[in-house]
């Protein structure tokens, strides 16, 4: 049950995680421009849709990432807010416009260059400064989607942990108290699960464009997954407690077995008890039946003293018996 619920708030978590990443469309006609003419010196042609396409894919993927195109785009309009399309061979030494040619770099730190060619320690550091770029935006993303995968995975594990744990205590196996608690625990774990794989998804998805497409390629299948394995997660667990009540009624039936074994066994050792003490009552009987007859007063004496002997040994008492005297 655990392993079930956990997949089933990774999938919906997953599912739920959308990452989108700017389009020269989805840009406002401000930053647009800036595609098509970042960098280009006045009286030239500017860029084809193609380049200035290429021009917004040199922004690291993830700074150019958001949950939809309008979210993407204002991401886009940040991290350009103070950079200029740096050449790294300038125009007055043959450098061309092409977006081979260019990197978006700090303002100040493209002024500082002027006209000089970018060594290739300035190369290399704006290349780190690109990296860490993603993966900065890249966590942002991830941080940004969490909760929202923390509240899908958290709601996809509490009903079927509220099932589950009600449906032990109509078995008798927990308290109300315990199945409280412990549904609160499950729950707990769900929303970790979920914000972990919304973290991660969105995360791999904004410093990866393709994995984003295919992420929201793969969302109308994730989802059916998810709704299956819920069904799947729900029918589960009334199949485990139909198995469960009927292992509760034979243990019950077995123990009824038991308990009526041992009357019986009680019956019979009662009864053996009762054919042992009249199997010794015939005996005596017979002991006091087949006596020698004596004549005379010595032998009616004689009788008398056999018969307080047996009575003695039968553990009869003048208590019991008014024919019997105390000497």
């Amino acid at each position: 049950m655990t392993n079930d619920s956990h997949r089933n708030s990774a999938v919906n978590a997953a599912t739920t995680t959308k990452i989108q990443h700017a389009q020269l469309t989805d840009l406002p006609r401000s930053t647009a421009r800036r595609m098509y003419e970042g960098g280009i010196r006045p009286g030239e042609p500017i860029r084809t849709g193609m380049k200035a396409q290429k021009m917004l894919e040199n922004i690291p993927p993830s700074q150019r990432a958001g949950v939809d195109g309008k979210s993407a785009a204002s991401n886009v309009e940040q991290y350009l807010s103070d950079k200029h399309a740096s050449h790294i061979k300038p125009h007055s030494k043959g450098g061309s416009n092409n977006p081979n040619n260019i990197k978006w770099e700090n303002a100040k730190d493209n002024i500082a260059r002027g006209g000089k060619t970018m060594t290739w320690q300035e190369k290399m550091r704006l290349d780190a400064r690109w990296h860490f770029d993603n993966l900065k935006g890249a966590a942002k993303a991830g941080f940004q989607a969490a909760p929202v995968g923390a509240a899908v995975g958290a709601m996809t594990s509490l009903p079927f942990s509220l099932l589950t744990h009600a449906l032990r205590v109509v078995r008798g196996e927990i308290s109300a108290q315990e199945a409280a608690t412990a549904t609160l625990k499950d729950t707990v774990v769900g929303g970790t699960v979920g914000g972990a794989t919304a973290f991660a998804t969105a995360t791999v998805a904004a410093a990866c464009p393709p994995i984003a497409i295919a992420l929201t390629a793969a969302a109308p299948a994730l989802a059916v997954i998810g709704t299956a394995g819920m069904i799947h997660q729900f029918f589960k667990i009334l199949e485990y407690h139909q198995q469960d009540v009927r292992i509760y009624y034979e243990s019950l039936t077995q123990q009824e077995l038991e308990h009526l074994q041992a009357i019986e066994d009680e019956l019979i050792y009662e009864h053996k008890k009762n054919l042992e003490f009249l199997s010794q009552a015939e005996a005596i009987n017979q002991e006091i039946t087949n006596r020698a007859i004596a004549p005379g007063i010595e032998g009616a004496m004689q009788r008398l003293r056999d018969s307080i002997a047996i009575a003695q040994s039968l553990g009869i008492t003048s208590a019991d018996s008014k024919l019997l005297t105390d000497s």
